[in-house]
């Protein structure tokens, strides 16, 4: 039987017992659910649910179900909810990348009300998107993007269940929903971080934005993230030897590879990392790829859809500044961090050109 919740209170000892309790050796006796903290979940609602059995162990799960915002109907819109069930229940044992394990997955069909349940990984370090990643991170970053979109390479069509992003209805949505109508808010809103030319830049995006992504995602589509970015990883290992966990799938679909890694340096990359470090790093993620036996497809190519990605990538700062509703302070900053990186990002790789 399908079990799904709206709220993550509903997360009882009950319903625990229902979808999970056969991962335990003993019954599951009481659950105490936290919400998680400030800025968490712009998409949807997460919390920790503290479980206790019979002997008195205790234990920590994570708990997800849809937004409590105006924000659930833009993921029901986007089928955000139907893409991670779907992704944890047939793509996430063959992703290279890790991965928290999935206790239980199920969304309704109709509603798209969902319930998530899977492992806590509270001890591990999550990346912070307002601190940004370092060059280190990025590259193994990179690098995990490309063993994952190699293992897929010409795959997509073996899921049925799969959503493109080369989608007319879905390109629209995205582009009609929530781009056009975030723009002049968040010129109007941010004005400091539109000097020059980069308003008008904006705006050509949204004019062009169905062109632009028919090039950005053109090419043999693969399995990709979606929402690629460093909130949506654990940062493992050390500094100097760094690797990531990632979680977060709801925008899992077939697409171009290039859009995972542009969205990820686009929102998680200060200026610094731009320049010859950024030219380094898409030489590795290639390298990768050729190395896993992906064929046809040139580095100047990807370099080309990389910059086109940078630009339709500016979607999320727009939605997050202009669009949805941001939550918090930490939603406010979280949004213009990320509008400034993507504005430097695509001057530094000249994608302005790329525009009529």
């Amino acid at each position: 039987m399908s079990i799904v919740i709206e709220r993550y209170e509903e997360f009882t000892s009950r319903i625990a017992n229902e979808t999970i309790g056969h991962v335990y050796p003993e019954k599951i006796m009481d659950v105490e659910i936290r919400g998680l903290g400030e800025g968490v979940g712009l998409m949807s609602s997460i919390a920790r649910g503290h479980l206790t059995f019979e002997s008195g162990r205790e234990e920590t799960v994570i708990v997800k179900c849809v937004a409590r915002t105006e924000n659930s109907k833009l993921s029901k819109g986007l089928n955000f909810y139907k893409n991670e069930v779907n992704f944890y229940l047939h793509l996430a044992q063959e992703t290279p990348i890790r991965i928290p394990r999935c206790l239980y997955a199920s969304v309704d069909p109709v509603t798209q009300d969902f319930l998530l349940v899977l492992e806590d990984l509270g001890d591990e370090k999550a990346g912070d998107q307002l601190q940004g990643c370092t060059e280190k991170e990025r590259l193994v970053a990179f690098s995990r993007a490309a063993e994952l979109h190699a293992t897929f390479w010409g795959r997509a069509a073996e899921f049925d269940w799969l959503n493109y992003q080369v989608d007319m209805k879905t390109i629209l949505f995205r582009r009609d929903r929530i781009l056009r109508p975030g723009i002049e808010p968040t010129i109007e809103r941010f004005p400091d971080y539109f000097s020059g030319d980069r308003a008008d830049i904006v705006r050509k995006i949204g004019d062009q934005y169905i062109d632009l992504f028919l090039h950005a995602m053109g090419g043999e589509p693969t399995i990709i993230h979606g929402d690629y970015r460093v909130d949506n990883v654990f940062l493992t290992g050390s500094p100097d030897d760094p690797d990531v966990i990632a979680f977060d799938w709801q925008n899992t679909m077939g697409g171009n590879g290039t859009h995972d890694i542009a969205y990820f340096s686009a929102g998680g990359c200060d200026a610094a990392l731009r320049g010859e470090s950024e030219q380094q790093a898409l030489k590795h993620y290639h390298d990768i790829l050729k190395d896993r036996g992906v064929e046809g497809y040139s580095f100047e190519e990807c370099i080309e859809q990389y910059r086109y990605n940078i630009l339709v990538t500016m979607i999320t700062p727009i939605a997050i500044c202009g669009t949805l509703d941001q939550g918090n302070e930490r939603g406010v900053k979280l949004g213009t961090t990320m509008l400034e990186r993507a504005l430097t990002a695509l001057e530094s790789m000249s994608c302005s050109d790329l525009l009529s």
